[in-house]
C-alpha cells in the first residue's frame, strides 16, 4: 500500500503473537493495559498451532479493544491458506501490524497485509535475528528492547539504522516490596519454565553447596514444565523447598516480595522479564552472566552475574548476601530503584505509542518480488488446502 493509498478510516494497531505464556506475552499485555488514548484502536491476535502440545496457553492478554485466537496446523496446511486466513483475522484497514514471531512473518512474505509492519525482537537469539534479516525488505521498523539486541541488529542491518529502535519494555511497579528480614534463613526464589534451558538442575546443586557451607536458606520454585518431575527428585531433602506450579502475574510479584534473592541460572535469556519483575519487588538478582543481563545486574548494578552453570559461584554469591544483610538490603533498594527509573510501564508504553504514531512516515512501497519462499511443492496459492492436508497427513502416517 503506497502512502497515497492510506484512507481516512480510523487506524488500528494489531499485535500478533503466539498464545504461549512467557516474557513476550507479558510485555505485550503490559503495553496494551497501560496505553493511553490515541488515534488507534488496539487488537490482539493470539496464534495457536493445533499440532503444538505445549500446555502454556495464554488465554487473555487484557487491555486490547478486541482479542481473538487464530488456529493453524503447520506443517500440514498449505502455507498460502494459512496466510489468507490470518489476513482475514487481522482485518482490513490502515495502521500497524506488530509481528512477534514466525507465522505473521509468513503472512507478510506471501501477501501484502496493507499495514505498516513493525517487528519486535524478543531476545538475543539467532532465531530473531534471522527472522529480521530474511524479512528485512518487508519490515518498516524494528524494535529491540535490550541494548545488546539493538547493537547486534545494527551489525546485521547497518543500512536500517534509522528504522531500528531501542525501546525497553516496562512493568507495572509493584506495591508489594521486600522488607528487611530478621529470619535466619535467606529466602530464595526461582521463577520460570522448568526445563533445562532455564538451568533448573543447577538449583539443587546450589542448595547442596549452601548447606555444606552452613548457610541456611529456603526456596520457592515457581513454574512448571517438562523438567518438573526430575527436579523434584533431584532435591534430596525438599523440606525447605516449596514448589508453586501455577500463579498469576500478580501472585508471582507478591511471592517475589516475600523473598530476598532471585536465582536464575538460565542458559539462554534476553532481557529477562522475570528478573525485572523480581527486582521491581526489591529482590536481589543472582543470575547467569548473559549479554542481556548486563543491563540489570552486576558491575555498577545491584546483584551478581555468574558464569553459566557455575554452581559454586552461584552459591558463593548467595552466601555473601546471607552473611552481609546490610549489603543485601542496600542492593534490594537499588534493584527497586533501577526498575523505577528505567522500566516504569507508564513511560515505556508511551514510547511505543510514539513509534506507532509514525506509521505513515515509516511506510514504504512493498518490493515487487518475494523475499523468500516457504514450504514445498504442495505450497501453492492454487492448491486446495484440504487436498494438501490430506496428502501431508498420509505422508506423516506412512513414516
Amino acid at each position: 500500500m503506497a502512502a497515497g493509498a492510506i484512507v481516512s478510516e480510523r487506524p488500528s494497531v494489531v499485535y500478533v503473537l503466539p498464545d504461549k505464556m512467557g516474557g513476550s506475552s507479558t510485555i505485550v499485555a503490559n503495553l496494551l493495559k497501560y496505553r493511553t488514548p490515541d488515534e488507534f484502536s488496539y487488537r490482539a491476535v493470539l496464534t495457536h498451532n493445533t499440532l503444538d502440545v505445549d500446555a502454556r496457553l495464554q488465554r487473555d492478554l487484557g487491555g486490547a479493544d478486541s482479542q481473538t485466537t487464530f488456529e493453524y496446523s503447520l506443517p500440514l496446511e498449505n502455507v498460502y491458506a494459512v496466510a489468507r486466513r490470518l489476513r482475514r483475522t487481522i482485518g482490513p484497514g490502515p495502521g500497524v501490524l506488530v509481528c512477534n514471531d514466525f507465522v505473521e512473518m509468513l503472512l507478510v512474505t506471501l501477501m501484502d497485509p496493507g499495514r505498516t509492519v513493525v517487528q519486535i525482537l524478543h531476545g538475543d537469539y539467532d532465531y530473531y535475528y534471522d527472522l529480521a534479516s530474511v524479512h528485512e525488505p518487508l519490515v518498516h521498523a524494528f524494535v529491540a528492547y535490550s541494548r545488546v539486541v539493538y547493537e547486534r541488529l545494527l551489525e546485521r542491518l547497518p543500512h536500517r539504522r534509522d528504522t531500528i529502535f531501542w525501546l525497553p519494555y516496562g512493568i507495572p511497579l509493584p506495591d508489594a516490596v521486600r522488607q528487611p528480614s530478621h529470619e535466619k534463613s535467606l529466602r530464595l526464589i526461582f521463577v520460570g519454565r522448568l526445563d533445562e534451558a532455564k538451568g533448573v538442575f543447577v538449583l539443587p546443586e546450589i542448595d547442596r553447596l549452601l548447606r555444606e557451607a552452613a548457610v541456611p536458606v529456603t526456596w520457592t520454585i515457581v513454574g512448571s514444565g517438562p523438567a518438573g518431575p526430575d527436579l523434584h527428585q533431584a532435591w534430596r531433602d525438599p523440606a525447605h523447598v516449596r514448589f508453586v506450579e501455577t500463579a498469576t502475574p500478580s501472585e508471582v510479584v507478591g511471592l517475589c516480595a516475600a523473598h530476598d534473592v532471585f536465582v536464575l541460572p538460565t542458559r539462554a535469556e534476553g532481557l529477562s522479564v522475570a528478573t525485572v519483575e523480581a527486582m521491581g519487588a526489591g529482590v536481589v538478582p543472582v543470575v547467569t552472566d548473559l549479554p542481556g543481563m548486563v543491563e540489570l545486574a552486576g558491575g555498577n548494578r545491584p546483584g551478581y552475574r555468574i558464569p553459566q552453570g557455575d554452581a559454586p559461584a552461584f552459591a558463593g554469591a548467595i552466601a555473601a548476601l546471607a552473611r552481609d544483610r546490610s549489603r543485601l538490603d542496600s542492593m534490594s533498594a537499588a534493584a527497586r530503584q533501577l526498575v523505577v527509573e528505567r522500566f516504569d510501564i507508564r513511560e515505556r508504553a508511551s514510547a511505543y505509542q510514539v513509534l506507532f504514531a509514525l506509521w505513515r512516515d515509516l511506510h514504504r512501497p512493498r518490493p515487487a518480488l518475494p523475499v523468500t519462499s516457504y514450504g514445498s511443492r504442495l505450497d501453492r496459492p492454487w492448491l486446495p488446502n484440504p487436498v494438501v492436508r490430506l496428502v501431508r497427513t498420509a505422508m506423516r502416517a506412512a513414516r
